[in-house]
């Protein structure tokens, strides 16, 4: 006899064992610079045309104070959106395998009852791998393919990512739910794999389509599926056009991101294997050069607000 679902989930459908499922997570907030990586797995919910399966009960995980709703006009009525965290499940192109994808915004309150209701849902689907996303400002260009760390729990994720796991980090103090999702995880001795792209740190106008493409052009490597790119591409290229212009209006930020290019190319960060051959890992230290890039900043900020 299954176990009764959680009860902070509610089903959308009638919910079973789904074929070799994993989950994929991501959470914006702290982890995800910008939401990028939230965004990814929203556009992989859209290409995969993803199916929603349950959501999690908002009114017991957030401060509505600090994660307010938003409010938006529908056929001319005011309609009210809460801070959604839904769960889809996806058989994308060329997999034979189920994914369940989970995004939306970092939980303020109940962490641990959090991550037993999603400890919940994959019992109930049969998915005992999970695997997070996230995007950190790092002092890399925006010129050069993007870095990607991996830490697991299995030597196996290696090979599957053509990535090297990074060495176990001596880092002690506060983390976000990722963390805490994946130590729970691994302490059900669960596969459990975190994926997280090194973002340029000075570019700060919203989620970057460069992060998305990285994340799921490794999520294709390791999962032997085919994401379509090409409104990604799209988004890639605007994004390009929106930066470039940016510069022109920047001979310091110019100057600035000549100087990460060198730092970058002497450094060989790491990068997925079907990019460019692995490497070890920059020092993701910034540089002080908030001054000289806040005319950038502002200038890509104000362009945003425009369209």
């Amino acid at each position: 006899m299954n176990e009764p679902l959680h009860e902070a989930l509610k089903p959308l459908e009638e919910l079973g064992p789904l074929n070799d499922p994993v989950l994929l997570a991501s959470f914006s907030g702290w982890g995800d610079n910008m939401g990028s990586a939230a965004a990814t797995l929203e556009y992989l919910t859209k290409q995969w045309e993803a199916t929603p399966i349950a959501e999690i009960a908002p009114e017991l995980f957030f401060d509505f104070t600090v994660q307010r709703p938003r409010v938006r006009l529908e056929d001319g009525e005011r309609v009210l959106d809460w801070p959604a965290l839904r769960f889809h499940r996806a058989r994308p192109p060329g997999g034979e395998r189920d994914f369940v994808l989970l995004s939306g915004p970092e939980p303020s309150l109940r962490w641990q009852t959090f991550t037993e209701a999603i400890a919940g849902l994959m019992k109930t689907v049969g998915a005992t791998t999970s695997v997070t996303l996230g995007a950190q400002p790092a002092a890399v260009p925006h010129t050069r393919p993007l870095p990607v760390t991996l830490s697991a729990s299995h030597p196996e994720f290696e090979q599957q990512f053509g990535l090297e796991i990074r060495a176990t980090s001596r880092y002690q103090g506060p983390v976000g739910i990722v963390s805490v999702l994946n130590l729970h995880h691994r302490d059900m001795e669960w596969r459990n794999a975190h994926l997280r792209v090194m973002a340029p740190h000075y570019l700060t106008m919203g989620p970057n389509p460069n992060v998305a493409t990285t994340l799921v052009k490794t999520i294709d490597h390791g999962f032997g599926v085919s994401t379509p790119l090409g409104p990604l591409e799209e988004r890639v290229e605007a994004f390009a056009d929106q930066v470039r212009e940016a510069m022109q209006e920047s001979s310091e930020a110019e100057s600035y991101v000549t100087q990460l290019e060198e730092q970058y190319d002497e450094n060989q960060p790491q990068l997925p294997t079907f990019d460019a051959p692995a490497g070890e890992p920059g020092s993701g230290n910034l540089p002080a050069a908030d001054d000289l890039l806040s005319d950038l900043e502002n200038f890509l900020r104000e362009r945003r607000q425009d369209e």
